[in-house]
């Protein structure tokens, strides 16, 4: 099953979206985090950060240090979309 949507996160006091896809698979979660934003672009490679896990972010973020703060927004905003609140079932 695969889930997509967009995220809103703030950067440098700058607010960017992302398009976010969660696939579904073997009992992983797969994560693809698309930025849409040109500037992004000379921070993440192809503007694309993928990983396996909800956890798997910090794994980028040790990997992309002198981009931690950029990644740890993202993580923040997309972990908002997975948490389910009480009254959305």
């Amino acid at each position: 099953m695969a889930r997509i949507f967009t995220t809103r996160f703030t950067f440098n006091h700058q607010h960017y979206d992302a398009i976010i896809t969660v696939l579904s698979q073997d009992g992983q979660l797969n994560f693809s985090i698309r930025l849409m934003d040109d500037e992004l672009l000379q921070l993440v490679p192809d503007g694309q950060l993928k990983y396996t896990g909800r956890d798997g972010i910090r794994n980028i973020q040790a990997e992309n240090h002198h981009v931690q703060s950029l990644i740890q927004s993202i993580a923040s905003s997309v972990e908002k979309h997975l948490t389910i609140q009480p009254g959305q079932l």
